[in-house]
């Protein structure tokens, strides 16, 4: 049995079990600033991902990153997306993944409680805080640069980025930071590693919104599930870090 992500259902209850003693022990933990970036993206477009046919392999595909001006690492199963996390751990006193589920609920109730989002804008309606087709967006960042549907192309974007479907590199709008996280809500969907065992087909959970869909449809604390081969413009990822 494998959670779609990579692991056997034993490396995945023994990472679960680590990360919560990490949680109890260190009183919390870390997640990317930035939706995972593609290496290289801040001042070129080459490395940006088309399809999903060019498959991850660690060691030779661009490394992933939290960065702001980043193109999205999407086009990406969950598979791939937990071996590019796992790759950015920054030295043997930490773990670095793909968040689990259990701390993607964790982060709303932190952005309610500290950051003041009132309940409905995290569970119901996330239009005020992300980059969704129903809003328009300020672009802060003079190094952002936009895409449409498929990310064949990406250009400059200043201004405002109308209410449609354009997907942003990261920390593009100030409009989308709270807490100093940056497109929690919209953008992309994160795969994680919550494991879906209500539906044996579809095993691999995303979380958050796309920029494809109106806030009110994908809220920040949204969940997709998935087949272990979907991959799409739509979603990216997110990485958590705990100490060890």
């Amino acid at each position: 049995l494998t959670n779609g992500c990579g692991l056997t259902y034993d490396e995945y209850k023994a990472a679960y079990q680590k990360m919560l003693k990490s949680i109890y022990t260190y009183g919390g933990f870390w997640i990317g600033r930035y939706e995972a970036g593609i290496e290289g993206t801040t001042t070129e477009t080459t490395n940006a991902r088309t399809d999903s046919s060019a498959r991850i392999t660690i060691g030779t595909s661009p490394k992933a990153i939290s960065q702001k001006d980043a193109i999205p690492y999407n086009y990406v199963y969950c598979s791939e997306a937990q071996a590019l996390a796992k790759e950015m751990t920054p030295n043997s006193n930490y773990t670095s993944s793909l968040m689990f589920g259990i701390q993607w609920d964790l982060v709303c109730k932190y952005l309610e409680v500290k950051g003041k989002l009132a309940t409905a804008n995290i569970n119901s309606d996330s239009s005020a805080w992300g980059n969704y087709s129903n809003v328009g967006r300020t672009i802060s960042s003079n190094k952002a640069k936009q895409t449409t549907i498929n990310g064949s192309t990406w250009t400059t974007i200043t201004g405002t980025k109308p209410a449609s479907s354009v997907l942003l590199t990261a920390g593009a709008s100030e409009e989308t930071n709270k807490m100093n996280i940056y497109d929690f809500a919209g953008n992309e969907w994160e795969w994680t590693l919550e494991h879906a065992t209500s539906n044996s087909s579809n095993l691999c959970a995303s979380r958050g919104g796309g920029y494809i869909y109106a806030g009110s449809i994908n809220p920040a604390s949204y969940r997709d599930l998935n087949n272990t081969a979907y991959a799409n413009s739509v979603v990216g990822f997110r990485p958590t870090l705990y100490v060890n």
